[in-house]
């Protein structure tokens, strides 16, 4: 009967519950969600694991809606419930509209509406069990866009939001989308980023790309806003081409300005890489227009102790160096005791963060001798840290082992690869995430050669138009494009997709499709790797400058 509607879909946005589970320790992670095609992918035998699609198919539930009187097209829907079968198959858009034009013989002047109700687990929520929906339009007629996609989380029932769905309705996903708040996604078009701001100690950084226990990125569009894992659940082959789906991390970092209040944490990595760009010193912070990043030994700590014990100088100076944090961290814990107090005093828990403000008043009333004298041993540990001028413009890189610490009130933007994970070998407050410092097991790896800020690597000059390598790490490779005003270049994705944030001016972003888009400075765009091609403009009228970063084996873009 194909005026039946299925009533039990589920779906989250406005006036939707929510429906996520923690997973019952017996359910898998399937990498996050994308595992592969492992049977026959052709049409009439789409099998992934041995299970065939056409036994989900026969759950289907499909209605008509007619073409209005003075035109348009039919648009016929179908569901199919396949949340108990994500272990055993795992859906494709373009298969299935193939499968059902085949098995109905459907004509091209029908719009298709595919819908999924589905299971996964999200590994950065404690592995919790969401049911989450996907819906598909398929517009034979459009030459591009010709399958786009929306998809949320929750339940609602169908006809909540299928009755939007009227004779004449052109553009049936883009009215449910907007419906639930949810952005629209085409395997050619690039996505927005959203920025998500997450609460540091020491300010705040502002994710992109990021996706954790703290928060979850997003894309947005104007129909809505959808999590970045969903968004790239949808055509995740299109979309990623293969590569991980945890993107290349994009992020801002964003110091106070209150120095010791406004510095990072001293800190290295055993896997991440990471590259800064600065683009703003708090002029109250360092009035000169230069400010210093901690990064490496100091380099005169190291003459000093090559002049005393030669080739074999390391030992002891880590040796000293670890001594030194250790004294530090005696005062420092005493203090923050003190602080926990204090802030419990105010009705607030020992582990909440606290605003910079209401953190300088606290310590107003500790011992002036405490202070002192954590000053003193404070000031003792990091001159055992080499310190690097830096300007607005500079690029600072850090690989693997590199010890570093941004400070206070130095605003960057931020590329590393997704590794969640770090060492604290010091930090200067109390730190939240985690009891303890990594100080022995850092000074068992950290690289003892002194930091120097690296050059960038010519790529293209010529009139108005500067491409520059800015690095060339193992996962990921960036580089910093700058362009005179109108100037307009056109890029070729290579299969990878590509990152993009404005860094200053005005940037238009045009699509192979002609759609185009504007940004405005740290504003970001995914571009996908199905995307033969895309052009960038200068759009202001000033210089213009923006970065770029892509998978590894994608190294620069081509330039036409």
């Amino acid at each position: 009967n194909p005026d039946r509607v299925y009533f039990s879909l589920q779906a989250s946005g406005r006036g939707a519950k929510n429906h996520c589970n923690p997973a019952g320790s017996n359910q898998s992670n399937h990498g996050g969600g994308f595992s592969e095609w492992t049977g026959d992918a052709g049409i009439g035998g789409l099998t992934k694991m041995g299970f065939p699609f056409e036994n989900a198919w026969q759950s289907r539930i499909e209605r008509k809606i007619p073409a209005g009187s003075s035109g348009g097209k039919a648009i016929h829907f179908c569901s199919v419930k396949i949340e108990e079968h994500e272990a055993s198959l795992k859906p494709d858009a373009e298969h299935f509209f193939s499968f059902w034009k085949e098995e109905e013989e459907l004509t091209e002047d029908v719009i298709l509406l595919l819908h999924f109700q589905r299971k996964r687990q999200e590994p950065w929520n404690e592995n919790r069990l969401c049911v989450f929906q996907q819906l598909y339009e398929l517009d034979p007629k459009r030459k591009e866009d010709r399958i786009r996609g929306c998809t949320w989380k929750g339940e609602s029932e169908s006809l909540e939001w299928l009755s939007l769905i009227v004779p004449e309705t052109e553009t049936p996903l883009e009215v449910i989308a907007q419906h639930f708040g949810a952005a629209v996604v085409s395997p050619q078009e690039p996505m927005r980023l959203d920025v998500l701001q997450i609460p540091k100690p020491w300010g705040y950084e502002g994710w992109y790309t990021g996706v954790e226990k703290r928060g979850v990125a997003l894309i947005h569009d104007r129909f809505g806003r959808t999590e970045l894992p969903y968004a790239l659940g949808l055509f995740p082959e299109p979309l990623l081409n293969g590569a991980d789906e945890q993107l290349i991390l994009l992020k801002t970092l964003n110091p106070v300005r209150e120095e010791v209040l406004g510095d990072l944490y001293l800190e290295m990595h055993e896997k991440k890489w990471e590259v800064y760009v600065v683009t703003a010193l708090d002029p109250q912070a360092w009035p000169s227009g230069k400010g210093e990043i901690l990064a490496g030994l100091n380099p005169e700590v190291i003459s000093r102790y090559r002049e005393r014990y030669g080739e074999n100088w390391s030992e002891p100076c880590l040796r000293d160096f670890q001594e030194q944090i250790r004294e530090y961290e005696k005062i420092r814990r005493e203090l923050d005791q003190l602080l926990d107090r204090l802030k419990q005093e105010i009705g607030l828990s020992e582990s909440e963060a606290i605003s910079p403000e209401l953190m300088t008043e606290l310590e107003q009333k500790l011992p002036e001798d405490l202070r002192q004298k954590e000053k003193e041993l404070r000031q003792k540990a990091y001159a055992y840290i080499g310190r690097v001028s830096v300007e607005v413009g500079d690029v600072v890189t850090f690989p693997a082992l590199q010890v570093h610490s941004l400070q206070h009130g130095i605003r960057v933007i931020e590329f590393q690869t997704p590794h969640y994970e770090r060492l604290i070998v010091m930090f200067a407050q109390k730190v939240l995430t985690q009891n303890h410092w990594d100080t022995d097991r850092a000074m068992d790896l950290i690289n003892t050669e002194p930091y120097r800020l690296p050059e960038p690597q010519l790529l293209t000059e010529e009139d108005g138009y500067l491409e520059e390598r800015i690095v060339d790490f193992p996962d990921f490779s960036s580089e910093r494009i700058r362009m005179d005003e109108n100037i307009s270049r056109k890029f070729q994705c290579e299969g990878r997709y590509h990152l993009i944030i404005c860094v200053k001016g005005k940037l238009r972003l045009e699509s192979q499709s002609g759609s185009s888009l504007e940004l405005l400075p740290e504003e970001a765009v995914f571009l996908p790797a199905s995307s033969s091609f895309y052009r960038v403009t200068n759009s202001g009228a000033d210089s213009m400058i923006f970065l770029r970063a892509v998978p590894v084996n994608a190294h620069s873009a081509k330039l036409d």
